[in-house]
């Protein structure tokens, strides 16, 4: 109640509140903007940089234009993403087989290497989480609240200052401990703001350089990549069982019939 009181009786109370709280969370909300833009650029930089990745889209393109044109020289020269999940859903006769499994075959046979694309791109799936228009509208409110945080340490000077004269205001406003945070977490959001744009711009590349739309969110490009990884995981998996499966069924077959020719050399002795 005497708190109460007494801030009853401070000028500009709330508006003074609120930039107190404003810079007892600032550090935790520029964390958080710093550490979305930096797994967003890891996820651009990976997915662009890797290639496995490459290898593995050329591949698909090659098995998907042998399969529409009978393996003629004329079919598409690109692949959009989505059409990747949809690899296992096109399925042989057997109804069990999918394109995808012949793909893994391909690969396995050919490029042992590339079956280790998951290993290329930890930082993918957790930039699936981030939410890139969130981390727009997290650095505008951080913009307006530094701005209205400047506006009340302006206001609050202790003393008078020549308004047309930047030195001057600097100086004061560098005088007083909410002055000085206000100066440096302006200095750490147009930082953060870079950056972000940064980022920004490189996955905008990143989708004009696969060829897909422009207004396509991290979430959904991301997740369209690890979605099929994740398939192409499981498929290679999938196979390395039937195999290793049939594998052991010739070792039992082998057995059996070294141990009925043995049989046989046994009765025929006797």
């Amino acid at each position: 109640e005497r708190y109460m009181a007494v801030m009853l009786d401070v000028p500009d109370a709330n508006s003074k509140f609120e930039c107190m709280v404003f810079r007892a969370e600032f550090e935790s909300h520029a964390e958080s903007i710093r550490d979305g833009t930096k797994m967003l650029a890891e996820a651009c930089n990976a997915v662009k940089n890797s290639e496995r990745f490459q290898k593995l889209l050329l591949y698909c393109l090659k098995l998907g234009n042998a399969l529409n044109t009978g393996g003629s020289n004329e079919g598409v020269s690109a692949i959009t993403l989505d059409s990747l999940l949809k690899l296992a859903e096109a399925k042989a006769f057997d109804r069990q087989t999918s394109v995808l499994h012949y793909l893994v075959s391909i690969v396995q046979k050919n490029d042992a290497d590339v079956l280790k694309l998951s290993d290329d791109f930890a930082p993918v799936k957790a930039a699936e989480r981030v939410a890139m228009d969130m981390l727009s509208l997290e650095l505008k409110k951080m913009d307006q609240g530094i701005e209205k945080l400047q506006a009340v340490v302006k206001k609050n000077l202790p003393e008078p200052y020549d308004s047309g004269s930047e030195r001057e205001e600097d100086d004061l406003i560098d005088s007083t401990p909410m002055g000085r945070f206000s100066i440096s977490a302006a200095s750490k959001i147009q930082s953060l703001s870079n950056e972000f744009e940064d980022v920004r711009s490189s996955f905008t590349d990143l989708l004009r350089f696969f060829g897909e739309d422009s207004s396509m969110s991290p979430e959904a490009f991301f997740g369209t990549i690890n979605t099929f990884v994740s398939m192409f995981d499981q498929t290679h998996k999938e196979l390395a069982r039937k195999e290793e499966a049939k594998a052991r069924r010739k070792r039992i077959e082998e057995k059996q019939r070294l141990r009925k020719e043995e049989m046989a050399a046994k009765k025929a002795k006797s």
